[in-house]
């Protein structure tokens, strides 16, 4: 059984199928596809989600530009070929392993490690996915470097992808693309705010100039001197 977490939109990312992301004078691929896992089923709770955008530049090699549902993290990653053999699915959460990238051995440690389930697809995605297709998946760490490792049954797939915050969004992809915030809930959040600060000062006000239930200030009332006739 897929778990859809309920109430958000898929994609949440500000990227759409056929959109250019880059910048004009640099480097620039356009959005194929995406593909939304997680990890877990009906019986396990959701340990994570998210989706990945599949990118082709116009040299025609596919990117990949993933959103973390969890932490909010975008990682854009690229096809990395490495000597050894690396297997998501007898890599082993926390275990280390010695990768060989740019000529030399790293160690990096496994951080995650699992198979995962597409419950979404738009576009064209590549390898081709559908709903409800395993994905055994791994991401290694190491200092300034990190390998996700993935297989759909098509092969072994190796990317190395860089984090990029909202400024190395704009300044690589040429926007931000995390998610807008929901405008409902900004303004829900403000109104509670409001809601909050409003009781606090009525609580702290003297009785006699306390908001009424009808929404007006109670007035002051000064009784008049013995023998004096109120005016007005």
């Amino acid at each position: 059984m897929v778990m859809v977490p309920a109430g958000q939109p898929i994609p949440r990312t500000r990227v759409r199928v056929g959109r250019t992301l880059g910048r004009r004078d640099g480097w620039q691929a356009v959005a194929r596809g995406c593909v939304t896992l997680q990890e877990g089923d009906a019986a396990t709770p959701v340990r994570n989600a998210w989706e990945e955008w599949h990118l082709r530049d116009a040299q025609d090699v596919d990117h990949r530009l993933a959103y973390h549902y969890g932490t909010g993290a975008v990682m854009l990653s690229r096809p990395e070929q490495v000597p050894e053999t690396l297997d998501p699915r007898t890599l082993r959460e926390g275990e280390e392993v010695v990768v060989t990238l740019d000529g030399r051995p790293q160690r990096l440690r496994v951080d995650r490690a699992a198979v995962a389930e597409v419950f979404h697809v738009v576009g064209e995605p590549t390898p081709p996915l559908r709903v409800g297709d395993p994905v055994a998946h791994a991401e290694l760490h190491g200092p300034d470097v990190v390998l996700t490792v993935q297989d759909a049954g098509r092969g072994v797939e190796v990317h190395r992808g860089t984090v990029l915050d909202k400024w190395a969004q704009k300044a690589v992809l040429g926007r931000d693309v995390g998610p807008r915030m929901n405008r409902f809930l900004v303004a829900a959040g403000w109104a509670a705010v409001f809601v909050l600060l409003f009781n606090l000062l009525n609580a702290c006000m003297p009785d006699d100039l306390r908001v009424g239930a009808a929404g007006a200030v109670r007035a002051v009332v000064v009784p008049a001197a013995a023998g004096q006739v109120p005016t007005g």
